[in-house]
């Protein structure tokens, strides 16, 4: 029995797979899915395939021994997959698998694909390989590992007769080692991998990596290597730019003195980086291949020589998120924005009376209190006797002076930068149509520019508090004084196509012109023979206020005068425009004339919405209807009262035939006086409605008896008073939109040739700009998205204005934009015309320039003989990052009689590393 139970114990089932076997089983399986076998042979490469063609990428997860693994595969994919043209060299080797053919094509060396374990093009040349790494970025360290790996991957490669180069990635990540192995028609492919962190001393020049080469592909074959195939590439860095001219300077505010950029330039917003936008560029010096036998690189001599390479290509590193002006001035004023500080807060308690009370409700025919700073249009020609208080504040007289002269131009006799026409109230071309700012370069517009540069560079919140309120007290000093504000026009609002702040300066204007007109009407002589109809329609309109015993007066001083009248005054007709050319009175049949009204009353867009919240929040009720009618009907009574005095005897009928000609419905025939029979449209026969109860309380008042409908007085006031409680985020807030509009208008005068998709960049930006001004009360989000924008377009212009400068190209040479496009794009570009051309030239000086600052740095000698010495001895270029070799041969491995096989070794040396990629085929044929 004891027996028995041994043999059960130690009884075991060949039979079941192991685990290893069911993960090669698996591979197998993948490799199968993906249809890798027996892969069809490509055509040539040619140069730039690894980089400007797409690769196609596979992931498969698989575990082994408890350990997660993904099995990737990558293939390079060519649009024009053609029949392999081989040369008679090629036809005779067509046994060899892709990977052989692969490594002897010159034209993808020194690709640099260094993402997602894309650098196996470089080390290996291969087009299409398949690599196994551990999931989750583990590491390989052990060798018993890696050998089972490697020999799992190499039986399911064979079983499956896949000829794909199969890698795994051992040692840690960050290093990048990758070993495998292609077998396959014949052949057996050995792919290894060194990297030491010490350069071994033989292997720090050509002469000793020949050396290792060469030992490597004769160990066992005894054959003599004649020649061997060289390709070189160094790589020059450099960082320092110590000759170009990028550096951006915000505007000169040193007015008095400095012309560099002076008043002229407060108009404009800055662009450009305040910092070189490029970082680094990468000079490559390519030998593309020669024999052996013809170059020399060891310690003592060297034929490699940067300015001697045949081909010269260059790659730039931008410097990530570089700070700009334009979008620092942006960003800047986004912030303050936020700022729910007073004037008082910011400026102290001398700006506290901009918020009495008594100041904004005080009438304007009384004199109002002199400001404590001085008005620049009381200082106009008497500069030299300016007053020397002033409200606190970080911007010194000297420098607000100009800023305010330059606003209020018209302040200054012969001033150099007047408006022009600003009929306009926005831009005239066509592509800022739908933008609501206000016209370019007009008052609103230069104001917002001039406290951008303020905010940014004279103080921050307090600085453009300070502007703020002079730009107020001016405002309120020209309201004082009948000065109409210029920049602004004096027509109506227009709360369509303009911004807020425009609206409110366009209703100062009307209230100054209106008032201006009033006093100016008010010391003409009057016309009092009101028995005389013709001067009775030449009296000046004069509009004024009347209150109710002022009223009582007139009526009894009208009542006299109607004593002494022929007529009764309601018989006179008063404040007619013209005959009109075909309506006669119904009633009488006397000619109808157009009656002189008033004007309609401005509005800006918080107003509208204003009364549109009343209309609404009246309710729907009997007395609500009322209300609203009554509300509405201020103009049409105003309206009716000038036509029953233009028109006496006139009668509702009369009244919508002129003024409502859609409710007035024609009939057949003629009345007695010739013109058309009609009558009223049913909404005007409706009992009670608002037309005929309007017209029945309507007396017969010329427009300029009555009480004006538009209170410039009040009005005006409302107006300061809205500019001075304003908080300093407010402020910023109203300035916004104009800021944005210049902005983009900046950066979209900016032309580059090298970005040709600047034009449509700066269309999309336009069209949320348009979305984001429509609105009153701003969206904060919408122009940070902007702004963002904005700042990624201005860096990538600052960089190739940058580049430009640097190489000294012209936008008008083709090849030299072709050449900074590529760059743009972080392609490695191949230099016109090589190491001889004219970008070879300024690149070599930029090298030369920068060796020269570096030994003068570090000189410390003293004698300038010496110092002149030094600079004819160092050389030109530095050393160069990193020396890249591809050495190539084709011998018969392992022995004399086998088939010839192609072998490479790929070397890369860096100041802390090297690595070494060896490609070493054998026949397994013909042993």
């Amino acid at each position: 029995m004891n027996n028995v139970e041994i043999e059960d114990f130690y009884h075991h089932d060949f039979t079941t797979a192991s685990e290893w076997e069911v993960f090669i089983a698996r591979l197998e399986e993948i490799m199968h899915e993906w249809k890798l076998p027996h892969t069809k042979i490509a055509g040539s490469l040619q140069p730039g395939d690894f980089v400007n063609c797409q690769w196609h990428e596979a992931s498969e997860k698989l575990h082994f021994a408890d350990v997660e693994f993904l099995l990737k595969h990558y293939k390079l994919l060519k649009e024009d997959e053609k029949e392999d043209t081989a040369s008679p060299l090629e036809e005779r080797e067509e046994e060899w698998t892709q990977c052989q053919k692969d490594i002897l094509d010159i034209s993808n060396d020194f690709v640099r694909l260094d993402d997602n374990c894309m650098e196996i093009t470089r080390y290996y040349g291969c087009r299409e390989f398949l690599v196994l790494i551990p999931a989750k970025k583990g590491s390989l360290t052990d060798e018993t590992r890696i050998k089972i790996l490697l020999s799992s991957l190499t039986i399911a490669a064979n079983n499956a007769s896949c000829y794909i180069p199969a890698f795994v990635q051992v040692q840690e990540p960050w290093q990048n080692m990758y070993l495998g192995g292609c077998a396959g028609k014949g052949t057996c492919v050995h792919l290894d991998m060194v990297h030491l962190k010490k350069i071994p001393s033989h292997c720090k020049y050509l002469t000793g990596l020949l050396a290792l080469f060469k030992q490597k592909v004769r160990e066992g074959c005894a054959v003599r290597l004649d020649t061997v195939m060289v390709s070189a590439r160094f790589s020059y860095l450099l960082k320092d730019w110590t000759n170009s001219t990028w550096t951006q300077e915000p505007p000169d505010f040193d007015f008095m003195q400095g012309e560099t950029l002076g008043v002229a330039e407060l108009g404009k917003l800055p662009f450009g980086a305040t910092f070189d936008p490029v970082g680094e560029l990468h000079l490559f010096t390519t030998w593309p291949e020669m024999p052996d036998s013809v170059v020399v690189d060891s310690e003592g001599f060297s034929d490699l020589e940067p300015q001697l390479a045949p081909e010269w290509s260059v790659l730039v590193k931008m410097v990530s998120s570089p700070a700009c002006l334009l979008g620092e001035y942006m960003t800047d004023f986004l912030h303050l924005c936020n700022n729910q500080k007073t004037m008082v807060e910011l400026l102290g308690e001398n700006a506290s009376y901009i918020h009495s009370d008594d100041q904004m409700l005080s009438s304007a025919f009384n004199a109002l209190t002199e400001s404590r700073i001085p008005m620049i249009s009381t200082v106009m020609g008497r500069a030299s006797s300016k007053k020397n208080k002033n409200v606190e504040g970080p911007i010194s007289e000297e420098i607000l002076l100009p800023i305010l002269y330059f606003l209020f131009p018209d302040a200054e006799d012969n001033s150099k930068f007047p408006y022009g026409d600003i009929s306009v109230c926005n831009v005239d071309d066509d592509q800022w149509k739908g933008v609501k700012t206000c016209a370019m370069d007009s008052l609103v517009w230069r104001l917002s520019v001039v406290a951008a540069h303020c905010a940014h560079n004279l103080g921050g919140a307090t600085a453009l508090a300070q502007l703020w309120h002079e730009f107020v007290q001016e405002i309120r000093f020209r309201w004082e004084r009948n000065i109409l504000i210029p920049g602004v026009g004096p027509s109506f609002p227009d709360s369509v196509r303009t911004c807020l702040l425009h609206q409110k300066l366009q209703m100062m204007n009307c209230c100054i012109a209106r008032k201006k007109t009033r006093e100016e009407n008010a010391h003409k002589p009057q016309s009092m023979d009101i028995d005389d109809v013709e001067e009775t329609e030449s009296e000046e309109e004069e509009f004024f206020e009347c209150s109710s015993e002022e009223l009582a007066n007139e009526e009894v001083s009208s009542t006299r005068m109607q004593l002494k009248a022929k007529h009764l005054l309601w018989n006179k007709p008063a404040g007619r425009l013209a005959k009109h050319p075909t309506l006669r009175l119904i009633q009488s049949g006397d000619p109808l004339y157009l009656p002189v009204t008033q004007d309609p009353v401005p509005k800006t867009e918080d107003q509208l919405e204003e009364d549109a919240q009343v209309m609404m929040q009246l309710g729907t009720d009997k007395y609500a209807s009322e209300m609203r009618a009554r509300m509405m009907s201020a103009s049409l009574l105003s309206d009716m009262e000038s036509f029953k005095a233009a028109n006496p005897g006139a009668v509702l009928e009369d009244f919508i035939r002129w003024y409502s000609p859609r409710d007035w419905i024609d009939d057949e025939g003629f009345d007695e006086w010739g013109q058309g029979k009609g009558h009223l449209s049913p909404r005007m026969m409706i009992p009670d409605n608002p037309w005929s109860t309007t017209w029945a309380s309507a007396q017969p008042v010329p427009a300029h008896r009555q009480k004006r409908l538009f209170d410039d007085t009040r009005e005006a006031e409302k107006v300061l008073h809205y500019l001075c409680s304003k908080r300093i985020g407010q402020v910023a807030q109203l300035l916004l939109p104009t800021l944005t509009h210049a902005a983009l208008y900046t950066l979209s005068s900016q032309k580059q040739e090298a970005l040709p998709s600047l034009p449509d960049v700066a269309h999309s930006i336009l069209n949320r700009l348009q979305f984001a001004t429509k609105p009153t009360h701003q969206k904060l989000n919408l122009y940070e998205d902007i702004t963002r924008d904005v700042e990624g377009v201005e860096a990538l212009v600052a960089q190739v204005n940058s580049l430009q400068r640097k190489l000294g190209g012209s936008n008008d040479s083709k090849e030299f934009t072709s050449f900074l496009i590529q760059l743009m794009r972080g392609k490695e570009v191949s230099v016109p015309g090589g190491s001889r051309g004219d970008i070879a030239s300024r690149i070599t000086t930029m090298f030369r320039d920068a060796q020269r600052a570096a030994h003068m740095m570090t000189s410390t000698s003293g004698n300038n003989d010496a110092d002149a010495a030094g600079d004819s001895r160092h050389k030109t270029f530095p050393e160069p990052t990193s020396k890249e070799f591809i050495l190539r041969a084709i011998i018969p491995r392992p022995s004399p009689a086998s088939t010839p096989q192609p072998q490479r070794l790929y070397a890369c040396l860096k100041r802390d590393h090297i690595r070494l990629a060896g490609f070493f085929s054998e026949d397994t044929t013909f042993l």
